[in-house]
């Protein structure tokens, strides 16, 4: 009886796990375009067909690796101390401005189909808008309120970010944006 050949692959152990936070250093390193599914697995050690036994697709590694966004923006949110509108709008800014390549995949998803969604990018999409509604304080119009800082402030970061306005610094930036609030 021929003895079985010994494989040449081996199990990763969480590599679903493994391939988000491979997706998250490409996308830091090498921004949007360089988040594949075959460089994810080469930076992990597998094959490129393993990563669709965890991910349908790389829109589906995209909305995991957007979940984490979220995560980190809510997170950076509930921190703040007694936060109004303004300090919700520097603390959003700074995201976007320490975390370039992860502020744009989160903001290029449709996140209007996600945001009903009872885990993952919906819970932690929901966390950013609870807490920046408890900044703006009750009001028949806070959502209103907050969808009006949020495009501000998405819109000034674009434009800075395009060099259609300058700032001594990131920072000096972000002063200014929430200045504007």
């Amino acid at each position: 009886m021929a003895r079985p050949r010994k494989r040449d692959t081996f199990h990763h152990g969480d590599a679903r796990a493994a391939a988000v936070e491979a997706a998250l250093a490409l996308l830091a390193a090498d921004g949007r375009d360089a988040l594949t599914l075959r460089a994810v697995a080469a930076r992990i050690g597998v094959n490129h067909r393993a990563l669709y036994r965890h991910f349908a697709s790389l829109d589906v590694l995209k909305v995991e690796v957007a979940t984490v966004g979220f995560d980190r923006l809510a997170t950076a949110l509930e921190k703040l101390q007694a936060p109004d509108s303004r300090t919700i709008v520097r603390a959003y800014a700074r995201f976007a401005f320490d975390e370039p390549h992860l502020y744009d995949l989160i903001f290029s998803l449709p996140l209007r189909k996600y945001y009903a969604t009872a885990d993952g990018l919906g819970s932690a999409f929901r966390r950013v808008t609870a807490v920046s509604l408890a900044a703006v304080g009750p009001s028949k119009d806070g959502e209103r309120e907050v969808f009006r800082l949020w495009g501000m402030t998405h819109g000034l970061i674009g434009l800075y970010r395009a060099g259609t306005w300058r700032a001594r610094s990131d920072r000096q930036a972000v002063e200014f944006i929430a200045s504007l609030v």
